[in-house]
């Protein structure tokens, strides 16, 4: 029985060019965790682990009914609490400590998934991470009209793709609006050199 490819049911989504572009992204479902602290702390990447685990688990409540689907890739969506003020959209990693920062990492779903089956899911879960799994929750998302960007290579040298993101703004007259968005389209947590990845760096804004 085919399974949906979510990236490839919404590519427009999951397509970003080279060069800063506006898009108007549509409304989107995901399972997700909140969560708060630095990304080079194991712990994100133990929530990732089991964020997959549990989009697994929903997965498999619909193998057999004709509306499977096929995991799809990891994304993140990064801020810093207010008390640190405004930022431009070049300086979201640096406003603030990283041990602050506030994230929540999340795996699109189809639009027949709902809150409940997820619920059904965390049920079928090893108790042992019983405290992380109450983070994993059902999330809506508005995003609306972003300027976006595909970010070649490590993760360091976001900054430059950031820099050119916050220029196309100045020039266009748009106004940072949203949290920072990326998008993984290549798994980052198999280790080895990050010269192969390629995010989708996304920012909502408006005029």
């Amino acid at each position: 029985m085919k399974k949906l490819s979510i990236p490839k049911y919404y590519p427009r989504y999951y397509t970003a060019a080279d060069h800063p572009e506006i898009i108007d992204v549509e409304n989107a479902n995901f399972i997700s965790i909140l969560a708060k602290g630095s990304f080079t702390e194991e712990i994100f990447y133990h929530r990732i682990a089991l964020l997959k685990q549990a989009a697994q688990a929903v997965i498999d409540l619909f193998q057999d009914s004709g509306k499977g689907f096929e995991m799809s890739v990891l994304e993140g969506l990064y801020w810093n609490d207010k008390k640190y003020g405004q930022h431009p959209i070049s300086h979201v990693f640096d406003t603030g400590p990283l041990s602050e920062l506030n994230y929540r990492l999340m795996i699109r779903l189809p639009e027949h998934v709902n809150l409940q089956h997820i619920a059904a899911a965390k049920d079928t879960l090893d108790p042992i991470h019983k405290d992380l799994f109450k983070g994993i929750e059902f999330f809506e998302y508005q995003e609306g009209k972003c300027i976006q960007m595909l970010h070649k290579g490590p993760f360091i040298y976001e900054i430059k793709t950031l820099g050119q993101l916050e220029q196309f703004a100045e020039e266009n007259s748009l106004s940072k609006r949203g949290i920072h968005h990326e998008i993984y389209l290549v798994d980052f947590t198999t280790g080895g050199s990050q010269q192969h990845l390629k995010t989708i760096l996304r920012e909502p804004v408006g005029q």
